[in-house]
C-alpha cells in the first residue's frame, strides 16, 4: 500500500508541475530560462508517445497505458514483487504513466516542459523522468534478482553435494562396522572350535 501511495504522490506532483509550467509560459512554444546551461522551460503539447511516436493515436495510447497501470496496480496491491526495489520501480512507472494518462484523457495531449540545453533531446516532463527511473530500477532489480537466484541455486547444489558426501561417509562407516562385526563373529567361532578340540 505505501508504494501505491507513492505512485499517487508522483501523479499529484507531476500534475502540479505541469500546471505551474503552463501558467508561467502561457502558450505552446513559449520558453523561459530554468537552469542555465542545463535545462530551460519550453511548453510543448505532445499528441503522441515518447519522441512524438504514435502521434494522434490518443485512444490507443490511453488503452495501452490503462492496461499497464492496471497490471502494475494489481501487482502492488497483491504485494508483488516481494523485493522493495522491484516495488519501487513499479511505483515510479505507475505514477509517471498515470500522470501522462491524465493529460491525454483530459486534454488529448501530454504537457511537456523540460528542454535540455547541453544536448539535443526531446522535451519531456516529470512523469517521463519517473518512468525512466522506474525502468532503470526495474532492470537493476531483474539483474540483482537473477544473481540472487543463481547464488541460491549454487548453494542448494552445494548443500545437496555435501549431503550426498555425508551419506556416502555414513554408508562407508556402516559397511566397515558390519565387516568388523562379521570378522569378530568369525573369530569367536574359531575360538569355540579350539575349545571343543581340547
Amino acid at each position: 500500500m505505501p508504494f501505491v501511495l507513492l505512485s499517487f504522490l508522483i501523479l499529484v506532483l507531476d500534475q502540479l508541475v505541469k500546471i505551474l509550467a503552463a501558467g508561467r509560459l502561457g502558450i505552446e512554444g513559449a520558453s523561459a530560462p530554468f537552469l542555465p546551461g542545463i535545462l530551460r522551460l519550453t511548453l510543448v503539447h505532445n499528441y503522441g508517445a515518447s519522441w512524438g511516436m504514435l502521434a494522434g493515436k490518443t485512444t490507443l495510447l490511453l488503452i495501452v497505458t490503462a492496461l499497464v497501470c492496471f497490471a502494475i496496480l494489481t501487482a502492488l496491491l497483491l504485494g508483488k514483487p516481494q523485493s522493495r526495489l522491484g516495488k519501487l520501480s513499479l511505483a515510479f512507472i505507475l505514477g509517471g504513466a498515470a500522470g501522462n494518462a491524465v493529460d491525454r484523457f483530459v486534454m488529448g495531449y501530454v504537457v511537456d516542459m523540460f528542454e535540455t540545453e547541453f544536448v539535443s533531446f526531446p522535451v519531456f516532463n516529470l512523469a517521463d523522468c519517473f518512468i525512466t527511473m522506474g525502468a532503470a530500477l526495474l532492470i537493476l532489480w531483474v539483474l540483482l534478482d537473477e544473481k540472487a537466484a543463481r547464488q541460491k541455486r549454487q548453494e542448494s547444489s552445494r548443500a545437496r553435494w555435501e549431503k550426498s558426501r555425508e551419506d556416502a561417509r555414513k554408508e562407508a562407516a556402516r559397511a566397515e562396522e558390519m565387516l568388523r562385526a562379521f570378522e569378530e563373529d568369525g573369530n569367536n567361532g574359531e575360538n569355540h572350535d579350539d575349545l571343543g578340540d581340547r
